[in-house]
């Protein structure tokens, strides 16, 4: 049986590969390098300096477009027009699938969903993405909840929205309870100071959705009960609007009177911030929107540290509440998790029993390869019907 050509349309936001990009780069950079050995993948995105128009990796192709000349999407169709894929996937964009199938009317045609951004209102509302949605031949999405949120939304059919659960590189995220990480890990402690501290660790965008502020309000409770107790905010340099500005200004003055306390990273590559999950103790994602699933809960859980977030979501389809970590009310974020925290500061022992728990817990159902069998399957059900 020849091999399937598989087209994956990238937003055209941020390049691929690369350690400056989103979630959607980076889980299509994971599961396309595991996908080639079954099937051929071509990839389309935006073009950066220093990368080519052209790469052939292995039994994987790239194409990335400047915007200079013509439209990104246009630019996609053409090539598509020539290599003639057995599924285009596209990427968290349902606008995309108009011209797609325009292009192509007989094609198999996946949408590939990462959060509710670009299916809520004010990007897309009901009617139209009832009609973008009809327009697939199948819709996939990362969590239970991303389903539910989409049947709640539409007519669609059940049957045709496809939950694959997102994985982790455990490679790279290794436990921190491994022998063979602990004296560098030791040594990335001593090198930042923090030798002899508790670290709480937030990994993610400096945006208000996310919650970040929730930490540095519980955190003077915090320091009281144990002053050997630091916060580690590792943010990302994605977004760089005015408001982010305005939150950055915002979290800093909240740490004026704790500055001693807190420290904050300058950007860290994705292919090192697992260093950053292996120091620490305890991980917090109070985040107030509902997401739809979180890599950094599953980087952080495969590192064996236990996680601390809202029960909002998909957080419940990957904290396993009380054995991996402890999902906290959304109304009651700053008092739920200065118990948790304290509960969990105060007993090294559990700490450690939920990290490993956590690392198992990963390795059964939360890795990269576990998501592209999932995603064959799909890919074999709409060619062989």
């Amino acid at each position: 049986m020849p091999r399937l050509k598989i087209a994956i349309i990238t937003p055209g936001v941020y390049p691929i590969p690369g350690n400056k990009s989103s979630s959607v780069e980076l889980v299509v950079q994971n599961t396309s390098n595991l996908l080639q050995k079954d099937v051929d993948v071509i990839i389309f995105g935006i073009k950066m300096k220093k990368q080519s128009i052209f790469e052939r990796n292995g039994n994987i192709t790239f194409y990335r477009y400047e915007f200079n000349t013509k439209p990104y999407i246009q630019q996609v169709v053409e090539q598509l027009q020539h290599d003639k894929p057995d599924i285009i996937q596209i990427e968290n964009r349902p606008r995309i699938v108009r011209s797609i199938r325009h292009a192509f009317p007989n094609a198999k045609i996946i949408l590939n969903l990462h959060s509710v951004k670009f299916i809520s209102p004010p990007y897309m509302n009901e009617q139209v993405l009832i009609n973008y949605l009809n327009l697939t031949d199948s819709i996939m999405v990362n969590s239970h909840f991303l389903k539910s949120y989409i049947l709640n939304r539409t007519n669609c059919d059940s049957e045709k929205i496809f939950v694959n659960h997102l994985g982790v590189n455990t490679e790279q995220f290794k436990s921190k309870w491994d022998l063979d990480i602990s004296l560098t890990k030791e040594m990335l402690k001593k090198e930042l100071g923090l030798s002899n501290n508790k670290i709480l660790l937030y990994v993610g965008r400096l945006i208000e959705i996310k919650g970040v502020h929730h930490i540095l309000e519980a955190l003077p409770e915090l320091i009281k009960a144990d002053p050997s107790i630091r916060l580690l905010i590792a943010g990302s340099a994605l977004e760089k609007s005015t408001n982010h500005t305005s939150y950055i200004n915002q979290l800093k003055k909240q740490t004026e009177s704790i500055k001693d306390y807190v420290v904050f990273t300058s950007f860290i590559p994705h292919d090192r911030i697992h260093t950053l999950f292996q120091i620490s103790d305890l991980l917090l994602v109070p985040s107030e929107q509902n997401e739809a699933f979180g890599l950094v809960n599953v980087e952080g859980m495969s590192t064996g540290i236990p996680v601390i977030a809202t029960e909002s979501g998909g957080m419940p389809e990957i904290i396993d509440h009380g054995k991996t970590g402890f999902l906290i009310d959304p109304s009651n974020v700053r008092e739920e998790l200065t118990k948790h925290i304290l509960d969990l500061l105060s007993n090294p022992e559990k700490i450690q029993q939920m990290g490993q728990e956590s690392v198992l817990r990963v390795r059964n159902y939360f890795t990269w390869q576990q998501t592209v069998e999932r995603l064959l399957m799909l890919y074999r059900k709409l060619t062989e019907g």
